[in-house]
């Protein structure tokens, strides 16, 4: 029986969890807010002249810089992160158009060199940017944390704050996280699961103790819009964090599951309560977890930006773009296409202009056309194998035989087919490949077979040696699998005319 897999990394890696001393029980912070956090958005009093927080939408920028792999993350990140801080590396434009530059606290604490961080901290001294950390402030105790995401508390904050310090820098904005989610709803080994007001009690410690170090430190949350944790949680967050605090956060930024069917909606309304009690709500944009180039996880990123901003009317008071994932290998140039920083470029130029290729040579023809299956279950239909979103996928409900097939709505000349597993669990595969039109005589003609060893997230990948001409119908019958038969997604790629 194939189990329905998330089958993609949601959360944000950003800060290896430590065992830091144990805080059980943490007192309620003193009522008396601190300046910075009473108006979120206002600049510090001791913040460089040159920093402009009062940006709106204020926008951040956090590639992941080369850090070491593990199990949850086979990869290292931007392969030219430090680069970016040259004088005349090649993102002027972008650099001109964002305000804060977001560090990854696992790297500041653990793996930069102290040349490193100088450089880094120089350079954005220089190019007039916010300097952010990634933190995850909760301490874990002898019963629950160890290992768990968001739990390095106190003395990492503190280890973070030295090194920015020795290195001649300052931070200016300090995002969490997501400790309601990792301390309430996580449900994992060694869970806690303890109640908001204790984790807000928690994280109002940290502010309390990161402020011994930058009095004037703006700190936000960082919270995944995933599973349970959902619009309504995020109002109770943002309420109960005022009540046991006696002061908001200065912001919230949303990390979003990019499956969930309403998520746009979702993100909205915890917008639109964020302005109702005065905290800025922003959203991440990023790809997908399994999107294997840099190309198709900018392009999977715009389409999220073009689903918020342009189809649900969100506002988003915070924009970041920011990687956690394989992807983007390169950050730079901007003037390349899919680099990140050509993206930001992209988003400042023409949100309308994201997002996957729609026409012409190398356009994705079966995105979004009209699709029907041998079987589908309710909550993986048919439609999700061509919707764009490795994210989601179609489920038979059932194992082989069974196929899917997609109209073309016209005849195409066609390049190449990819096709995205999703698979569990891994084995021996038979994939079979039927095309139909006026090029095979209007009868299903068999192009080529996938035979092999496949696991979920794989894509296999048939180029054609000459196009296939004149093609309306594409068909893909799986005939063997140790899976329920599905596909997260069925790319039918356009040859040059």
């Amino acid at each position: 029986m194939r189990k329905a897999l998330i089958g993609v990394l949601l959360l944000t890696i950003g800060l290896s969890a430590c065992n830091a001393p144990a805080n059980a029980t943490p007192t309620t912070p003193s009522t008396s807010a601190p300046t910075a956090s009473t108006s979120p958005t206002a600049t510090p009093t001791n913040t460089p002249n040159f920093l402009d927080l009062t940006h709106h939408p204020l926008y951040w920028f956090g590639p992941l810089p080369p850090l070491p792999t593990d199990a949850n993350r086979p990869f290292i990140g931007s392969e030219d992160f430090m680069a970016l801080f040259e004088p005349e590396a090649a993102w002027q434009k972008a650099a001109s158009q964002i305000q804060v530059f977001k560090l990854y606290g696992e790297w500041v604490a653990y793996k930069a060199t102290d040349a490193e961080l100088r450089q880094v901290i120089a350079d954005l001294q220089r190019r007039e940017l916010a300097l952010a950390v990634e933190a995850g402030p909760l301490n874990a105790t002898e019963q629950c944390g160890q290992g768990i995401e968001s739990f390095a508390g106190l003395q990492e904050g503190l280890k973070i704050a030295s090194r920015i310090e020795s290195a001649g820098g300052q931070i200016d904005l300090v995002a969490l996280d997501e400790p309601y989610y990792f301390g309430h709803f996580y449900s994992g080994e060694k869970a806690c699961n303890w109640s908001a007001q204790k984790i807000a009690a928690e994280v109002g410690q940290y502010f309390q103790t990161m402020r011994t170090r930058f009095p004037e430190v703006i700190i936000g949350d960082t919270e995944p819009l995933a599973g349970d944790a959902d619009d309504n949680a995020y109002r109770v967050w943002l309420d109960t964090f005022q009540q046991v605090n006696g002061y908001p956060l200065a912001f919230l930024h949303m990390d979003v599951d990019w499956s969930r069917a309403n998520w746009a909606q979702e993100v909205k309304a915890i917008e639109e309560y964020g302005h109702k009690i005065n905290v800025p709500v922003g959203i991440i944009y990023t790809g997908n977890f399994i999107d294997k180039t840099d190309q198709a996880w900018l392009e999977s990123a715009g389409e999220h930006v073009k689903q918020y901003e342009l189809e649900a009317g969100g506002q988003p008071d915070q924009v970041l773009f920011q990687s956690w994932n394989d992807k983007p290998d390169f950050a730079l140039p901007e003037t390349k296409n899919y680099t990140f920083t050509n993206f930001i470029d992209a988003y400042f130029a023409d949100k309308s202009a994201l997002g996957f290729k729609r026409e012409g040579a190398g356009a994705n023809l079966a995105l979004e056309k009209s699709i029907q299956a041998s079987r589908q279950i309710a909550d993986n239909p048919a439609w999700m194998a061509v919707d764009g979103n490795t994210e989601t996928w179609w489920s038979a409900g059932d194992g082989p035989p069974n196929w899917i097939e997609i109209d073309l709505g016209a005849e195409y000349s066609i390049s190449e087919f990819r096709l995205t597993t999703s698979q569990y669990p891994a084995g021996q595969t038979v994939h079979k490949l039927w095309v139909k039109g006026s090029g095979t005589g209007n009868e299903y003609t068999l192009l080529t077979t996938f035979a092999g060893n496949t696991q979920d997230g794989d894509t296999l990948t048939f180029m054609l040696d000459a196009p296939a001409n004149a093609i309306q119908f594409v068909k893909v019958e799986t005939v063997t699998s140790p899976s329920w038969v599905a596909w997260r997604e069925i790319e039918v790629i356009a040859a040059d005319p």
